[in-house]
């Protein structure tokens, strides 16, 4: 989750580990103190990025996406971790960059074509970055752009020496390959709230802008609906001097207490967004998967409420990705991810599809 803020005080950058990079961007909201990030698949010299394709191919065929902490005698050296038991955060960490690994080896390694790619924010997509530099090999990597979702996403590519064009720069009719990007919560049926760092108007132009959306996070935004386990609201960009009556719109639809997002402590008053919007928070029930809306209880279908919340005048984009996902779509538009990639507490990759 990247904030776009204008006073975020959190983004900071962090080149860690001699033969791959991982950048550090975003704004943590589990412990402070990480241990630094070693490289699962560091490369191996010249031929390095070749040879860390091959063991991530390896690796996830014969262990089924986990992380093995004990015994070790069947990993590859490279891929080996210290025979400690590693710590709840050290191996949710893994897991993640694993996560990442295993969604660029699948949707991006093998398709040499696929040159433009939309990259997003957050803990989970910098393990996205490692992963593209680790194991595309230089001459494809030399023929990619990369197109940011907003500032932080910006500083991740150029910080890694990739190519960075603008999502405003795309030619009409044009469609990047694929995008990665993380999310605030992710329902059974690829569903997601985003907009948690206040990004999601930009996130969501890539998103749709995109052949393939991919959705790369941790096992903490699983869930089983909407808004059980994302407890701030859904993210609403709107125009500043419309927000009072977004928030009583919002209400007369049962949202539970929404509000515009402040700014403190950073910044007194309001969040403003990139585009200098406000970000309004709206809580609501449990967003229903299937079936249809009980709207005098404030109980919503999730593509309902979207659509309810989108025709709010003064409303500019609201943070529920959902609708067709890119296997639907075909022609872009897509909001929904293809595919999903958790990292899970104990250290194994779990993948919902489409």
């Amino acid at each position: 989750m990247g904030d776009c803020t204008h006073m975020n005080k959190h983004h900071h950058l962090l080149l860690r580990g001699a033969s791959s990079l991982t950048v550090s961007l975003c704004k943590r909201s589990g412990p402070t103190h990480l241990p630094p990030a070693r490289p699962l698949f560091p490369s191996s010299g010249a031929g390095g990025t070749t040879t860390a394709a091959a063991i991530v191919s390896n690796f996830f065929s014969r262990h089924h996406h986990s992380i093995l902490t004990s015994p070790h005698h069947h990993l590859p050296k490279t891929a080996r971790m210290s025979t400690t038991t590693p710590s709840p955060v050290d191996l949710i960490e893994q897991s993640k960059r694993l996560a990442a690994f295993q969604s660029v080896t699948a949707h991006l390694v093998p398709f040499p074509s696929r040159t433009r790619i939309g990259i997003g924010s957050g803990s989970t997509v910098i393990y996205v970055v490692e992963a593209i530099t680790t194991l595309v090999p230089p001459t494809t990597l030399s023929t990619m752009t990369f197109y940011p979702t907003g500032a932080q996403s910006e500083q991740l590519i150029e910080s890694a020496g990739l190519n960075l064009q603008y999502i405003n720069k795309l030619p009409p009719g044009t469609l990047l390959d694929v995008c990665f990007d993380g999310a605030d919560e992710v329902d059974p049926s690829l569903n997601l709230i985003k907009g948690g760092g206040a990004c999601l108007w930009q996130e969501k132009i890539v998103a749709t802008s995109s052949k393939k959306f991919v959705c790369v996070a941790d096992f903490r935004k699983m869930s089983p609906a909407l808004g059980t386990m994302w407890k701030k609201g859904i993210p609403i960009e709107v125009l500043p001097l419309a927000a009072n009556r977004v928030l009583g719109e919002l209400e007369r639809m049962g949202s539970l207490g929404p509000k515009v997002r402040p700014g403190l402590p950073g910044k007194a008053g309001a969040v403003v967004t990139d585009n200098g919007m406000w970000i309004v928070d709206a809580p609501f029930r449990p967003l229903r998967v299937e079936g249809t809306s009980d709207k005098e209880k404030g109980e919503w279908q999730v593509d309902e409420l979207a659509d309810a919340l989108i025709k709010i005048p003064g409303v500019a984009e609201i943070g529920l990705f959902y609708g067709k996902n890119g296997n639907q779509a075909g022609e872009g538009g897509a909001q929904k991810p293809v595919e999903a990639y958790f990292g899970m507490e104990d250290g194994s990759v779990k993948v919902l599809s489409a």
